[in-house]
């Protein structure tokens, strides 16, 4: 399984990057396996799970990378996709170490690392170039 994780501190833009890029497969025929879609944590932060699948190819897409511990941790939402069947799997992950091991776990694993904003007028732009930098390591 490969995984593609985009990697930034708190609050730098990492869901809703994770967001464009659901919304990019979606444009490009990937279509929703039914039943797997859920919120992460608090709705606001935009923080979901899903697997999306086109032409026999499984991703799975997780919003929520902050956590070490627990049932909502980077790892044990990983573990899920993997056992699900994902071929890949496109996560947030906060530049934590012990968070990063749950990518680095996984021997074909990349990372992206988020690009800063300027502000609040240059967000949108940054994170679609980082929603293409991951779209491309698919």
């Amino acid at each position: 399984m490969k995984i593609i994780a985009l990697k930034g501190g708190v609050n730098s833009g990492k869901s809703h990057t994770i967001n464009i890029v659901y919304h990019f497969l979606l444009r490009d025929g990937y279509t929703q396996l039914p039943g797997h879609f859920r919120i992460l944590g608090n709705p606001k932060f935009e923080d979901v799970i899903d697997i999306l699948i086109k032409k026999g190819i499984k991703i799975g897409l997780i919003g929520m990378g902050d956590y070490q511990k627990g049932i909502d941790s980077l790892a044990s939402l990983i573990m899920e996709l993997e056992i699900k069947g994902c071929d890949v799997v496109i996560c947030s992950c906060r530049n934590i170490p012990k968070i990063e091991m749950a990518v680095t776990n996984y021997p074909n694993h990349f990372f992206v690392d988020k690009t800063p904003s300027s502000g609040d007028d240059n967000n949108r732009i940054v994170n679609v170039f980082d929603a293409e930098r991951v779209v491309t390591l698919i």
